[in-house]
């Protein structure tokens, strides 16, 4: 619909009234009122298991705000939402006009229904996402299988630890895209089957409705097309060989559910397939443009991911199988093979299904040996090869638990098999709770935007408005001011962290030479690595703010009198202990350390609380309450080979040799209280991390009298 009304031009706000009026005209109460006890059981089941899905997201998800692919799609809704069309006649990059819509039009109608900010209604959408998984499900494994498959996949979910790998860096459109590839596939094999379709009077709707569904898969995105064409065009195969199906008859339903969609989807979203079409569309960052990447994308991909590679692949199936002790799923995985052959149960589905998995298997192989182009399938890195498998794989598990009670129902009495289905549950869900648990909520550290930027970004917008502001971009919150104040930053991921020559690190560099390019009028620094150098503005601007490791520059003043008064209140340092826990004493490592990062909040859940000093330079400050003469500074070196290392303590150099594992260094120091304190780490090599325990302040003299 939003694709139509941007092609009639009549902007977008019809969206609401017409989203809300299909929803009530299609939105039958009574047959709910009709539905026998068994349905209703089975549907308290799965609202339960929805329920505690949904419960469990929203105690842990934060606003999807990373600096690499969130950012692009709020850009996106953000230019859709500014020009009310789906077709902007401006642009920030080329592909935020070619990359399909379908999720960004639910943000949008998210937004245009409630008024609230974007990172907000992608936050509601997100929760959505994974309702929408479980409902879609429960759908396919219902339909292809059974209730008890559909069931048990809803409540794999859970515990499926692909699902948490992708959480790390949350890919919008694929993870409402599962829903879509799931209901197709659903739908697919109901119209294929005429099963359960008696109701309809006339078959065409549901035909008609199948076809839609299967473009909005596209219109969301290619990927779950792409796993839906292969998958039902196996199981179209299949039908011929077992003589179900005539090849005349399954080459109609491949044009019908495979072409179709796709013409459906060429002639709504005619910029992705002829980019030339869009020449007229101004370009804001043409030096971060490309306008022939949706073709080549799309038809064969030549390159390799610098991330494909053995080790890569050995750590995402991993994931997928055996990661947080879930050594009883995997079991159930082999189970989902090996009984149903025995039991001749659903060959023909699962033969899709697997057949799907294997083909994607011989894909990554390829990618790791001869790279061979493949055309439509060759599009995706390894590790998005993986998100084709990741809906699949709780459905494989609930199907090697269904038939492997089955088995044991066979055998033992009825109260053996409740014994066996605790103890199946208990592997299955119990012992990995806690591993889950943990990276669920470390995978959330990624998002950059905490309540601390929140506080910030309110104080931007309560006193600036329309101004430009200097920002370090890459895992940046910064990036996300333009969505939470009337304010633009110089520096984004569409933009590739890039005005033409100038990215953050040269116009650091020209600010130390008393050049300001760019005509900024804040700076923004979130002190999280790799960041722009606080102190090199903090001796030149006027600091206006500082908050938790957050700085806010006015970089048109150089009046930096009060700068310390702003400054030492938040960094005073009333102990003798600067520990390594960045939640704790974030507020001293003000550059070069990694702190809002998913293995930082990983080690912190496991009681290892580390300052991640990722980059070559470290820089701690701190206004003590009182003086001390002697540091003792403990930290592991993840570097395989000694690093010659350079601690400066307020400009005197100690140099000392970090050597790999554990060290501990006790140097003297003329620490004054009262007074701005800075201690430098220098490494002569990026070689590896240093993982900061403590530093500790003593008084030599008070300790040896």
């Amino acid at each position: 619909m939003a694709y139509i009304l941007s092609i009639l031009g009549t902007g977008l706000s019809p969206l609401i009234h017409v989203m809300l009026i299909i929803t009530a005209l299609t939105f039958d109460f009574h047959k709910y009122a009709k539905i026998s006890k068994d349905e209703a059981l089975t549907l308290g089941k799965l609202m339960l298991i929805v329920g505690l899905i949904a419960i469990i997201k929203v105690l842990i998800l934060k606003m999807p705000t990373d600096t690499v692919d969130s950012v692009f799609h709020a850009y996106k809704v953000q230019y859709i939402l500014k020009y009310q069309s789906l077709f902007p006649p401006k642009v920030p990059v080329f592909n935020v006009l070619s990359y399909p819509a379908g999720y960004h039009t639910i943000v949008t109608w998210v937004v245009l229904l409630s008024g609230d900010l974007i990172p907000h209604a992608m936050l509601v959408v997100r929760v959505w996402s994974w309702i929408l998984i479980a409902l879609g499900t429960y759908l396919f494994a219902s339909v292809w299988f059974d209730g008890k498959v559909g069931i048990y996949s809803a409540m794999v979910i859970l515990v499926a630890n692909i699902y948490n790998y992708y959480l790390i860096i949350y890919i919008h459109p694929n993870f409402l895209g599962f829903y879509f590839f799931m209901a197709t596939l659903a739908m697919f094999y109901l119209v294929l089957n005429k099963k359960d379709t008696s109701h309809y009077s006339d078959w065409t709707i549901i035909t008609i409705f199948f076809i839609l569904i299967a473009a909005g898969t596209l219109f969301v995105h290619p990927y779950e097309f792409q796993a839906y064409v292969f998958i039902a065009a196996v199981y179209l195969l299949i039908s011929i060989y077992y003589k179900e199906l005539t090849l005349k008859h399954a080459i109609l339903n491949g044009l019908l559910y495979f072409v179709l969609p796709l013409a459906i989807y060429a002639v709504l979203n005619p910029y992705f397939w002829w980019p030339e079409l869009a020449s007229k569309v101004a370009i804001e960052y043409p030096w971060a443009s490309y306008i022939e990447v949706a073709v080549n994308n799309l038809a064969v991909f030549t390159g390799r991911n610098i991330m494909d590679t053995w080790d890569r692949f050995k750590f995402m199936v991993n994931w997928a199988t055996l990661r947080n002790y879930s050594y009883f799923a995997s079991l159930l995985l082999v189970a989902s093979v090996g009984i149903p052959l025995s039991k001749k149960y659903k060959l023909k589905e699962l033969a899709s299904l697997w057949g799907f998995v294997l083909f994607v298997l011989l894909l990554i192989l390829n990618r790791l040996t001869y790279n061979i182009p493949i055309p439509f399938y060759g599009t995706a890195a390894m590790e998005r090869m993986f998100l084709w498998l990741t809906p699949l794989f709780p459905v494989f598990i609930a199907v090697g638990l269904r038939t492997l009670l089955d088995t044991f129902n066979e055998v033992v009495g009825s109260k053996k098999l409740k014994a066996i289905k605790l103890i199946f549950l208990v592997f299955l869900f119990i012992v990995p709770a806690q591993g889950i648990a943990y990276d669920m909520i470390s995978n959330e550290a990624n998002y950059y935007v905490n309540a601390h930027n929140l506080e910030d970004f309110e104080w931007i917008n309560e006193r600036f408005s329309g101004i430009t502001v200097l920002n370090s971009c890459d895992a940046d919150s910064g990036q996300w001011i333009p969505f939470f104040t009337s304010n633009t930053v110089l520096f984004s991921y569409v933009n590739y962290c890039r005005v033409y020559n100038y990215t953050p690190k040269a116009v650091e560099a020209l600010i130390q030479e008393g050049i300001v390019p760019l005509n900024a009028t804040l700076a923004y620094i979130d002190t999280n690595y790799p960041s722009l150098n606080p102190l090199i503005f903090y001796t030149r601007f006027k600091l206006l703010r500082y908050n938790n490791g957050n700085w806010i520059f006015d970089i048109t003043s150089k009046n930096i009198s009060e700068n310390y008064d702003i400054l030492k209140s938040q960094i005073m340092l009333c102990k003798n202990t600067i520990s390594g826990d960045t939640y704790e004493d974030g507020r001293y490592y003000v550059y070069g350390f990694m702190k809002k990062y998913v293995m930082v909040e990983y080690f912190h859940l496991h009681g290892l609380n580390y300052a991640w000093l990722s980059g070559q330079n470290g820089t701690i400050i701190f206004v003590p309450c009182k003086n001390y003469n002697r540091i003792a500074i403990s930290f592991i070196s993840l570097s395989p080979d000694p690093i010659n290392t350079t601690i400066l303590i307020n400009g005197v150099s100690h140099t000392i040799i970090a050597n790999p594992g554990d060290n501990i260094y006790e140097l003297p120091a003329e620490i004054q209280s009262g007074t701005l304190n800075i201690i430098e780490i220098k490494k002569e090599r990026n070689g590896g991390l240093f993982l900061i325990k403590s530093i500790e302040f003593s008084d030599y003299n008070w300790r040896m009298g």
